[in-house]
Parts: C-alpha cells; structure tokens; sequence
C-alpha cells in the first residue's frame, strides 16, 4: 500500500475542466475526478498541454482501466470524455501507472481525507 497525495475537483465545472488551463509545472499531483452520481453521463473535457494518463476506478475501488490521453494539438477536435459507472477517475502524469505498477483488475484504490473538510459556524 501506498499513500499518494492528490488534488481533488469536486464541483461539475471542477471535473469538466480537469487540468485544461494548467501547465506541466502546476500538476505536481495526481487529480481525482469525483462523479457524484456514477449512473449519469459525466462529461471531462481533455484538451492538456502535457501528456496524461487517465486512471478509472470502480464503485468497488477496483482500477478498471487506465489508458494514456495525449497533449492537445491546435488542429486536433474538442475531446470530451464522458464517464459513467465509475466512482471517479484519476488523472494522474504520464509514467505514473508504470512507476506505481498501477493495472487494471488488480489495482485498488481507496480514497482517505488526512484532514476534515472547514466548517462555518457562525
């Protein structure tokens, strides 16, 4: 087992932008992708300026693929993803499934929150 350290994008403008807008420089940690409601359509917008690899994992933790999503070229067609029947997808650099010997099938993943969510009280 290993902890890794991830960013979260929660709200649907959150996941449908994923890392567009972002460089190399400013994804220092993989990006979970949370789908609320795993039997509805959830679209990802892929359109990265660095090489990626996608990570989607089950409603029962279990990896069920991972496959590599290439930088965007300016003559390339809008490519959204839709997700459906997954807990969430992560979103991680490209190597990192290697490096971590992530494989579909037999890899699990389980999300833990090291720090409880601020709450407003007054």
């Amino acid at each position: 087992m290993a902890l890794v350290e991830a960013e979260e994008a929660v709200t649907p403008a959150e996941v449908y932008q994923a890392l567009n807008y972002r460089s190399r420089l400013h994804f220092s940690r993989p990006l979970i992708l949370h789908f609320d409601d795993p039997s509805v359509n959830t679209p990802v917008w892929f359109n990265f300026t660095f090489d990626v690899e996608v990570i989607v994992v089950g409603l029962d933790g279990l990896v069920s693929k991972t496959y590599p999503v290439p930088r965007s070229r300016e003559e390339a067609a809008l490519f959204v993803q839709f997700f459906s029947d997954y807990a969430y997808a992560v979103l991680v650099p490209y190597g990192f499934c290697k490096e971590w010997k992530v494989e579909a099938g037999s890899t699990v993943v389980r999300r833990t929150r090291m720090s409880a969510p601020s709450r407003k009280t007054a």
